[in-house]
């Protein structure tokens, strides 16, 4: 898969090569989930060793041209809408001991949460292949002409990431004779100094086929938050981590590589602490920190020394967070105070019954107002 992203606009394109091992001809289905709100715009396959374009009909019509077509033992790839975000592919036919090879290539606007953008590919193919995938390969280049490119976070997958400059970046991933059970998916974060209040970002397409130069536009819009001083505020977060049995290996590098991105994600005027929990609860600093380059750099070394093992004490961790957050008020106002609380939600240790565990957590936040938000 290759992957374009101007901006917040994404240009994926899907190519996959099937293999019959059979001793008989046989006829594929191949579903692919498109993402809500994408347009494809090509569909090519393989025929007798020439990539040949398909065209995209109503359902009903181009299923009686496809069972025609199968009836006279030719070669069609019949493209249909399954369902919502869903197209389905009928390809017959796929020579005996012969590979079958399918392209695709879609457009889709991508969703963005303040700063922050996401991407997803759906590879979660684990339920639908009776064998592994020999190889799976994905490229991402984001490019933002004017913005900068700050974080860039896969929590799904190991990435490589390579920077050119603040305004491009290259992500990669690859994988041999795997079975994903996970859709790949991207964050990243971009940042905009031109004090401006309004974001305002314009994309033109020349249609190849138009005349006179005649093409499209796409136009983005996106207000910013309105700020009394244009200062972020200052805010106090807490993140509790489970690094209990149940996390090991998998779990807790999705969770380091999810801490570290937030500790990045930090501004210098926040304050911050780290509670590390298993069959007790541990805190970093033993209260809320200043979040300077000495702290924060603490902070990644006692992340990467975590080891998954023990019980998992969920109440002791969630209380401790609360006890840090008493003393936290600066001359008489209180800051957002934050709970990031990581776990797979297995209690083990002291009190196992989920809704008691909320109940004193809630006991405990009316201490100071209520007003600790927690996230999960």
């Amino acid at each position: 898969m290759e992957v374009g992203i101007e901006g917040q606009v994404a240009v994926t394109a899907v190519d996959q090569t099937f293999y019959n091992p059979s001793g008989q001809r046989l006829e594929g289905t191949y579903i692919f989930p498109i993402p809500k709100g994408a347009e494809i715009d090509k569909f090519e396959m393989d025929i007798n060793g020439e990539l040949v374009e398909a065209e995209l009909l109503d359902a009903a019509k181009a299923r009686g041209i496809y069972e025609d077509i199968v009836r006279r033992a030719q070669d069609p790839a019949l493209m249909e809408y399954a369902g919502q975000g869903l197209f389905k592919v009928r390809i017959f036919p796929i020579e005996p001991r012969a590979e079958k090879r399918v392209k695709l290539k879609y457009t889709q606007v991508l969703k963005k949460d303040g700063r922050i953008v996401e991407y997803v590919y759906p590879l979660n193919t684990e339920k639908f292949s009776s064998r592994p995938i020999g190889s799976v390969a994905l490229k991402a280049e984001i490019r933002a002409e004017k913005n900068v490119i700050k974080s860039v976070y896969s929590p799904s997958h190991d990435i490589d990431l390579k920077r050119k400059g603040d305004h491009k970046v290259t992500v990669g991933f690859e994988e041999q004779n795997t079975r994903p059970d996970i859709d790949f998916k991207l964050f990243y974060a971009l940042d905009s100094d031109d004090g401006e209040p309004i974001e305002l970002e314009m994309l033109t397409y020349r249609d190849k086929d138009g005349k006179d130069g005649d093409g499209y536009f796409l136009l983005m819009v996106s207000p910013r938050e309105r700020k009394e001083d244009n200062r972020v505020t200052p805010k106090d977060v807490i993140f509790v981590v489970d690094t209990s049995g149940s996390m090991r290996v998998k779990k807790l590098e999705q969770a380091k590589a999810a801490l570290d991105f937030c500790l990045d994600s930090l501004n210098p005027e926040d304050r911050f602490e780290i509670i590390r929990y298993s069959t007790e609860a541990e805190g970093l600093f033993d209260g809320i920190v200043e979040a300077d380059k000495k702290h924060v750099n603490e902070a990644r070394d006692f992340v990467q020394d975590m080891r998954a093992g023990g019980g998992t004490a969920i109440e002791e961790a969630l209380l401790m967070a609360i006890e840090h957050a008493k003393n936290r008020r600066i001359a008489g106002a209180a800051r957002p105070f934050q709970v990031i609380f990581m776990t797979d939600w297995r209690p083990t240790i002291g009190e196992t019954r989920p809704e008691r565990i909320l109940e004193r957590f809630n006991e405990k936040r009316k201490e100071i107002d209520g007003e600790a938000r927690v996230f999960c």
